[in-house]
């Protein structure tokens, strides 16, 4: 039976319920046929089709019959390439979606689509593994303003245009009769507008364009264009509505309606440990030594739930933000500043409200043996930056001895070390820190130390989190959860042929975390280069890690319970858990139910998706200022990846990604890939490997594609690999594994969008430095 038929067939039965043996009987006589037709038509099986239909969801497997869900329509998100082309990825819960392919939209079919839509899907036929659909309608809009350039300025007053940051080339149109005629002076071939599409098409001199309407010169804002832009492209509002919350300072006890219910820990040594620029402190930390075996540790954590009340107006523009954006050296809260930067913030010398994971450690391993859980009030003693506690962690005694620093840089060392020991995997990425003028421009730039105090964080949160996860899932509370699955042992050729290409003694026969962390080591004993290669391509070949109701586990931590539980003021899974976790302190009715989980799972690791993206073109946007403004063309760079049209340089100056176009590289435009690890560059008629330098000079910079274009200088490259000619040439012959696109793994087609996020350093968010927020 065709695939067409089938799904003709089951949307006509939507709602209902099929027997098995229908389904047999229609197929029956097609799939005698099929037998006939294989070897000369890709002839689908029903059985499989059937499968994939079930884990998208369309249709539910019963003992003996399929319940078809009705309607008969899948929600997606579009995405389009720079053809223009519409794939759709099924909306689906952690647990199936890597069990499904993205829709295919035909051009026609794609109803004003734009990507990042939300739209409904209809399946229509499917072509080898992948379904075909066409969009029934557009859910939601995945940004109401578009920045638009004129093309042209039409007498009678229609306005065609391109619009700005979006993947393909998109062409509206707007009516300019009804503006002033000041305004429309103003707009000439080129003019950069604010529109907003009115969800049709329209035609106009044989073209259909989106039609829009204007709603200002870009250049009318009260912020940075850079970070306008942002805001534009990501559909972020920097400013809170005046939503009701309980207003309580605690401060005033009488305020106060549970103070006497809480555990009053004011008397008890407390600290914080943050940014120097940081105004929202989730977190803070006490340390009690009981004896010379047995320490408590205390994580107090900012008592959102207690001002957030679930299905309130603020709760619901919580959910919808779900994060906090760090845009450069400006923040796009996830609650107002009310609450993010005073009352529920942990600042000293003020009552403050927490809930407090109270465990007791085993000093000499840093294991948990017991933990408890409580509302509680404490008044933070002392507000530490990073490098004011870097200073004090050595230091017991002196005027400048903290009472309990010490202590926890030895916990902290005791439980990485135990945390390693249990298939922790721990890469070396390296992380820029930027220093920012008066108008928003960044003016220098350094690598960002790895501070100790910042890991006596990392281990602290990290023993909060598995405490708390351990508990909800041992109370079976309907939660979510932080996963992170197990890297696809298909990777494993990849990073093999790398120590075979770089002439490293190691070979990788399994993802056990411990002979990962193990070549790490490896990579890193043979040098700096060789060791921030292998990082490299370890991270790429992570899974991404994401929220989920099922506690399956952190594979990059070795955690089998995780969750996110210490950064309340800015993530909501951690709202999510501490409202779950209350529930069960005060025995009261769950918080949640299991059937709000899988929906509250999706939209929160789709926000945190998307706060990725926009602060990596935020970084891009303003690294791309940097270099323009500084007026330099020489610059030096390592090859960090290929494509047929192009190579991939990682600049030295500037922790910023280059590109240099083939036509620099070979007369025919385009380029030879022998393997994962080398490009063939026929002006030099040899390969060059991942890790080799070049000497490049800026050719141009597209600050709309927010891609920086090189010429490379030859003669003064240096290679990656000391080896011999006859060498080179056999890597030259290596072919490299293949994904399912075809193209070799060391290509990097969408390179940013393969970069795997995971929580490998602790609790760790990739937010941008000296944002303002929490660097966890």
């Amino acid at each position: 039976m065709r695939t067409d038929q089938l799904l003709q067939y089951l949307e006509k039965h939507q709602g209902k319920e099929i027997s098995k043996k229908e389904i047999e009987r229609l197929t029956a006589k097609k799939d005698r046929r099929k037998g006939r037709l294989r070897g000369f038509f890709d002839v689908p099986d029903t059985d499989e089709v059937l499968e994939d239909l079930a884990s998208l969801g369309l249709i539910k497997r019963e003992r003996n019959s399929y319940l078809v869900r009705k309607p008969f329509l899948i929600e997606a998100k579009a995405s389009m390439n720079p053809a223009g082309l519409i794939f759709a990825m099924p909306r689906l819960s952690a647990r199936e979606k890597d069990k499904v392919r993205d829709l295919f939209i035909p051009p026609a079919k794609g109803a004003g689509a734009l990507s990042g839509d939300i739209v409904a899907v209809r399946l229509v036929d499917r072509k080898k593994d992948r379904f075909e659909g066409e969009v029934i309608s557009v859910v939601k809009r995945a940004r109401r303003f578009h920045r638009f350039r004129v093309l042209t300025v039409g007498k009678d007053g229609m306005t065609p245009g391109v619009l700005l940051d979006m993947p393909g080339k998109f062409t509206s149109l707007i009516n300019l009769k009804g503006l002033p005629a000041d305004t429309r002076s103003r707009i000439k071939t080129d003019t950069v507008l604010i529109v907003e599409l009115r969800g049709r098409n329209v035609r106009y001199q044989n073209a259909f364009f989106h039609e829009a309407s204007f709603v200002r010169f870009e250049d009318e804002t009260e912020f940075d264009l850079d970070f306008d832009r942002i805001l534009l492209k990501y559909d972020l509002d920097p400013a809170y509505a005046d939503l009701p919350f309980p207003a309580i300072d605690p401060d005033d006890q009488k305020q106060v309606p549970d103070w006497k219910k809480r555990k009053d820990l004011r008397k008890l040594y407390t600290i914080t440990i943050d940014g120097a620029d940081s105004k929202d402190f989730d977190d803070a930390l006490s340390l009690e030594i009981v004896s010379k075996r047995k320490w408590r540790l205390y994580v107090h954590i900012a008592d959102v739930s207690f001002y957030v009340q679930k299905g309130s107006p603020l709760d619901e523009e919580a959910l919808s933000r779900s994060t906090s954006y760090y845009l450069a050296n400006r923040v796009v809260p996830m609650l107002p500043p009310e609450l993010s930067e005073n009352l529920c913030s942990l600042v000293a010398d003020h009552n403050r409200l927490a809930v407090t994971a109270e465990m007791e450690i085993d000093p000499a391993t840093g294991r948990i043996k017991s933990s408890t859980f409580y509302r509680s009030i404490i008044r933070v003693d002392k507000r530490y930056t990073y490098d004011i506690a870097e200073t004090r962690l050595d230091r017991e005694d002196g005027p400048d001895a903290d009472p309990i620093l010490p202590g926890l840089w030895q916990l902290a060392q005791k439980q990485k070390a135990d945390r390693m020991k249990m298939g922790r995997i721990d890469l070396e990425i390296a992380e820029p820190k930027f220093k920012f003028g008066p108008s928003d421009s960044v003016i220098a730039i350094e690598t960002r130390a790895r501070l100790r105090s910042s890991m006596l964080i990392e281990e602290c949160m990290l023993s909060a989190n598995t405490a708390v996860a351990a508990f909800l899932k041992k109370k079976k509370a309907p939660t979510l959860y932080r996963i992170h699955s197990t890297m696809d042992e298909t990777k494993l050729e990849t990073l093999n042929a790398f120590f075979d290409i770089y002439n490293i003694d190691c070979r990788l026969d399994d993802t056990d975390p411990a002979s990962l962390q193990e070549a790490l080591e490896i990579a890193r004993a043979k040098g700096p280069l060789e060791s921030r290669i292998f990082n490299m391509l370890l991270l790429r070949s992570f899974m991404q890690a994401q929220y989920s109701p099922e506690p399956v586990g952190h594979w990059g931590l070795g955690f089998e319970d995780y969750c996110h539980f210490t950064s309340p003021i800015r993530r909501y899974p951690d709202l999510v858990v501490h409202r779950s976790l209350v529930s069960l302190i005060e025995k009261k009715k769950p918080a949640y139910v299991d059937d709000e989980m899988d929906s509250l799972a999706l939209q929160t690791s789709e926000k945190e998706r998307h706060a990725m993206e926009a602060e990596r073109d935020m970084w891009k946007l303003k690294l791309i200022r940097f270099i323009e403004q500084s007026g330099r063309t020489e610059f030096h760079g390592f090859l960090t990846g290929f494509r047929p049209d192009l190579v991939y340089l990682e600049l030295e100056e500037c922790p910023v990604e280059g590109i240099v176009p083939a036509m620099h590289l070979s007369s025919e435009g385009e380029l030879v890939l022998p393997d994962p690890f080398s490009v063939y560059i026929k002006r030099l008629s040899r390969p060059a490997f991942l890790g080799e330098r070049w000497k490049l000079e800026l050719d141009r910079i597209d600050t709309e594609a927010l891609r920086l274009y090189f010429k490379p200088v030859w003669g003064t490259e240096e290679r990656a690999l000391g080896r011999s000619q006859n060498q080179k040439n056999q890597g030259q012959n290596r072919r490299g594994p293949r994904d399912q696109s075809g193209q070799s793994n060391g290509n990097r087609n969408g390179r940013q969008n393969n970069r795997r996020r995971n929580d490998s350093r602790g609790s760790r968010d990739s937010r941008g430095p000296q944002s303002g927020g929490r660097q966890r």
